[in-house]
């Protein structure tokens, strides 16, 4: 298979789905086309493509991505050597481009619809995926000695987990939604803060106006840190949440070098989705397709 040629679509912009793209990238794939959320949920956002969806442009470890509205632009992304992103249908973007690798990583921990069907080539971040009926690979997302594994049959066991432990916090670290709204902050990736400090606040889509105006509602609550340390991972404000959403991440242990680089759990993921691709193109006659638009 030529690399260059492949034509990979990567549904979800976030953590992992940046990683493998980036990875991707780096090895010689060049059409790699990212499907985002119109109002990403990236919560790393210094590391993730996502954040192209609303700035235009996001830059990861020397890698851009560009937010694009058709194919046609994006062919001229690719002749830059950037990744293009756009928020788009998967259907309507399968029915036209016609993919010769589709990798699932929107991690929703369970399958919307997924077909090993929809290209040559199919593989499944995380849990609710089984390779073999749904794909053709899952590849291990849960953090431990197996990460980064390529499962040939199932990946349901696969569950969600907290946060890596740093410094005894695990779930402490966290930040969630309890309540549907739309998430307001002033705070970015990199603040400090202390336990109990407001991050920010959710408000009820019914109390919105009147919280841009200042009048206490009923229909808010306000976001607080559970330990002291730096912003990890922040939600953009303005961007609408469900209940148990993740909002953000606080590390305890103070300003650290790793908040704009790619996360080793990251990395190990996108090597798995290689390792997963190598196989798999040793065993499928695939070449790109013939005759996109």
């Amino acid at each position: 298979m030529d690399f260059e040629a492949c034509r990979v679509l990567i549904r979800g912009g976030g953590e992992l789905g940046s990683a493998t793209a980036h990875r991707l990238r780096k090895i010689g794939f060049r059409r790699i086309l990212i499907l985002e959320r119109r109002f990403p949920k990236a919560v790393r956002r210094s590391v993730c493509f996502s954040e192209a969806i609303l700035d235009g442009t996001a830059l990861v470890e020397g890698i851009k991505a560009q937010r694009v509205s058709t194919l046609a632009q994006a062919e001229s992304i690719w002749s830059e050597g950037d990744l293009a992103i756009m928020a788009a249908s998967l259907e309507n973007v399968l029915e036209e481009w016609r993919p010769d690798i589709l990798i699932e990583a929107a991690m929703l921990r369970k399958n919307w619809g997924l077909r090993k069907d929809m290209a040559p080539i199919v593989i499944a971040l995380g849990a609710g995926f089984v390779a073999g009926k749904d794909c053709h690979a899952v590849v291990d997302t849960v953090r431990g000695p197996e990460i980064g594994a390529v499962l040939e049959d199932t990946g349901e066991h696969l569950e969600d987990q907290p946060p890596a432990e740093i410094m005894g916090y695990t779930r402490e670290r966290a930040l969630k939604a309890t309540r549907d709204g739309i998430f307001f902050t002033r705070k970015r990736i990199g603040d400090e803060v202390e336990r109990g400090e407001k991050v920010g606040s959710v408000v009820s889509v019914f109390g919105i106006d009147d919280f841009r105006r200042g009048v206490p509602i009923d229909a808010t609550y306000s976001v607080t840190a559970r330990i002291s340390g730096i912003i990890r991972g922040l939600l953009r404000d303005g961007v609408p949440v469900k209940k148990g959403d993740r909002i953000g991440d606080v590390d305890p242990r103070g300003r650290t070098e790793d908040l704009d680089h790619i996360s080793d759990k990251s990395r190990r993921v996108a090597e798995g989705v290689h390792e997963a691709l190598l196989d798999l193109m040793d065993e499928l006659p695939v070449q790109p397709a013939a005759g996109g638009r």
